[in-house]
């Protein structure tokens, strides 16, 4: 009698400890589970840890962590997949941030009760497995372990809840590409209601453009009835962008728009939310790709009906040929080679060469009439053998990074004047805006023959 009962006593105390630990291990294995909240599925994980914290992972740009509890629980939620229509219907139907904020609470709560239900199964489930492992007295171990299992578990879980402190997310630490992203940041907030005012002000600075526009006429007056190109590049996700390009459009007579590429920022389907205004321009909007477009946004810009893609194969818009080279994200030598041999063997060249990084053009200058770039973030104009290349910098100031810098870029696009009879480039017109400070220059080019000769009139303002 006494060997069972010191045999009972070093029994069940161990049992205990093996439900606590199969438990443990049950959930860490099996716990993971994914859940679809509003257009994005979502995957929760919930691991043993130090110190509490939450990791939202965003595959494959980072994650962000912070300490938002006292439990030694880490709590996991990866973005594991996008469904771009879903997340479209959901913009639509809401009508303001209130809304949507409330929205995603309600669904997200929904999804983690979920996750926690399906995690106390599991702790009931090991409990039992782990206290089953010892011998004898079977069935009255194994409901000890199933109760011991989801109060350890159920115990842990309601510390985290009820110590959670959703505020931690202010002081996040950042990975990955993460710790660059702008609207991830504090001083994107700050300057929110800046990028409202701006927009508000957008129609009055053309305005005040095209007044500058008929004093410019009057003093170097332009040949014609030309045709006038558009040339914008990096717009990085900046919606104000696209307002721009809309009012510069209508109010200058513009027959269509070159895009020289980097219209987004990490090429996800989220990010054409942003851009999708170009499918209400009233004019061919012509783009090639740059190094932070994706297969996915290439894909999203086929859809719209005034997008042209620009290729190898040349194409005809308003009469003036356009060949194009997609930014092939990487190496550009071959492609650069390549480029130019197809170029040598054309019997007939087309009149505007669009490429994303000047350095595919480098080696081209003396090919094409006009070669339009980007990349860089910085204007320029350049003439070489006969040549002029362009370089538009950024019509979207660097996109809302620009909110994280005292000193944002500039607002910059490039209108371009081609004689409707000889196809001829005539003149370029560099328009320069200092974002919410609402300064703005603009400078007209005259090509003359085969020299570029800047225009002795430079006009500047500030509204």
């Amino acid at each position: 009698m006494l060997a069972f009962l010191k045999k009972a006593y070093i029994s069940w105390p161990l049992a205990l400890v093996l439900a606590i630990t199969a438990s443990v291990f049950v959930v860490v294995v099996l716990g993971h589970a994914s859940y679809d909240v509003d257009g994005l599925r979502l995957g929760f994980t919930l691991n043993p840890a130090l110190r509490g914290e939450t990791e939202l992972a965003v595959p494959p740009f980072g994650e962000l962590t912070a300490a938002t509890h006292k439990t030694p629980v880490q709590l996991i939620i990866t973005v594991e997949r996008i469904y771009p229509n879903e997340i479209s219907q959901v913009a639509n139907n809401i009508t303001d941030s209130k809304q949507l904020v409330a929205k995603v609470e309600m669904e997200g709560k929904r999804a983690f009760r979920q996750f926690v239900i399906r995690i106390l199964v599991l702790a009931v489930l090991g409990g039992i497995l782990g206290a089953l492992i010892l011998p004898g007295w079977r069935i009255w171990k194994a409901v000890a372990g199933m109760f011991i299992g989801a109060i350890c578990i159920g115990a842990m879980l309601a510390g985290t809840y009820y110590s959670f402190n959703v505020d931690a997310f202010k002081q996040p630490r950042y990975s990955g590409a993460l710790s660059a992203a702008p609207w991830v940041t504090d001083e994107v907030a700050k300057r929110l209601g800046d990028i409202k005012a701006f927009r508000n002000e957008v129609q009055d600075i053309v305005r005040n453009v095209d007044g500058f526009y008929a004093k410019m006429d009057a003093w170097q007056p332009l040949q014609g009835n030309a045709i006038k190109v558009l040339h914008v590049s990096d717009i990085h996700n900046n919606p104000l962008a696209i307002d721009l390009i809309k009012h510069v459009v209508r109010d200058f007579n513009v027959d269509f728009v070159i895009d020289t590429g980097d219209i987004t920022d990490f090429g996800t389907p989220v990010e054409t939310k942003l851009i999708q205004g170009i499918s209400k321009l009233p004019v061919p909007y012509v783009f090639v790709s740059g190094n932070h477009d994706s297969t996915q946004t290439i894909a999203f810009m086929k859809q719209i009906k005034n997008v042209v893609l620009a290729g190898d194969t040349p194409v005809t818009v308003k009469g003036i040929t356009i060949m194009g080279e997609p930014d092939p994200h990487g190496t550009l030598a071959p492609y650069r080679d390549r480029l130019a041999k197809l170029l040598a063997t054309m019997p007939k060249k087309p009149l505007i060469l669009a490429v994303h990084n000047p350095a595919m053009a480098e080696d081209l200058i003396g090919t094409v009439p006009v070669i339009l770039v980007g990349h860089t973030h910085k204007p320029e104009l350049v003439e070489r053998n006969g040549n002029v290349l362009s370089n538009a910098g950024t019509t979207g100031a660097a996109g809302l990074r620009s909110f994280q810098q005292d000193n944002s870029l500039p607002y910059t696009l490039d209108l371009l004047h081609i004689d409707r009879t000889s196809k001829r480039l005539i003149a370029i017109d560099s328009l320069t805006m200092m974002g919410t400070e609402q300064e703005f220059r603009l400078e007209r080019h005259l090509i003359k023959g085969k020299k570029v000769r800047k225009a002795e009139l430079s006009t500047s303002g500030r509204r």
